[in-house]
């Protein structure tokens, strides 16, 4: 039995969730960037109050680490590093492409067995973080930045039909040749959420995958960047 804390702040959306062995329990959300510091230490509040929960009895915490908004994942890992040195407890850090590959796969059931996933976030004004997935949930490429206007386009053909979905996605999607339009399937109804990690937090809890809490610091994926956008 594991009781975890799951907490998203990589983008406009935040959340938190709680769940034991990869089944939600409780779960609250808002969907303002500016709330997330506001809001996220009460949200976990909340959950231990609704559960009848100590802190003692929180197993682990996880977080989505990454890509996404640069501040929103330092107020996400410093509220998970602060819950987990105040209990005593592990930090389990998860890629925010894979919880949104997971979470896609988790309300898309019936998805075909030979497809791709494209989760993609926003970044700079002519850049996304994107990553591949087959729609097993497998890894293809790892997460990346991808320059817009500088992308070569052409070896994309080899992962359709292709699902692509999440913040970024439709910028992303207006500037893929003609002749992929008909394997492409953009769907702009995706929300990252808290609750898409259940089930990759609890395999991670199980398998010891816990992190530093020392040193662990967000995936940014390049250095923080100051300056015009």
């Amino acid at each position: 039995m594991a009781m975890l804390i799951l907490i998203d702040t990589a983008t406009a959306a935040g959340s938190v969730c709680f769940s034991e062995n990869g089944k939600v329990l409780a779960s609250f959300s808002h969907s303002a960037a500016e709330d997330h510091a506001a809001y996220i230490a009460d949200y976990v509040h909340q959950g231990l109050n609704q559960l009848r929960l100590t802190g003692a009895e929180i197993h682990a915490v996880a977080v989505s680490a990454g890509p996404g908004s640069y501040t929103g994942l330092r107020v996400g890992l410093s509220t998970a590093k602060g819950l987990c040195y105040a209990w005593n407890c592990p930090l389990i850090l998860l890629p925010t492409l894979d919880i949104m590959a997971e979470g896609y796969r988790q309300l898309h059931p019936a998805l075909p067995e030979k497809g791709f996933l494209l989760p993609v976030l926003n970044s700079r004004k002519d850049e996304v973080y994107a990553a591949w997935y087959k729609t097993d949930g497998t890894v293809v490429e790892e997460a990346r930045p991808v320059q817009l206007r500088e992308e070569d386009f052409s070896g994309w053909q080899n992962h359709l039909p292709v699902w692509i979905f999440g913040e970024g996605a439709p910028r992303l999607v207006q500037l893929l040749p003609p002749t992929l339009a008909d394997k492409i399937r953009l769907d702009t109804s995706y929300q990252l959420h808290a609750a898409h990690m259940a089930q990759l937090a609890d395999q991670a809890f199980h398998s010891g995958q816990f992190a530093d809490l020392a040193y662990a610091e967000p995936f940014y994926l390049k250095p923080t960047y100051v300056g015009k956008a």
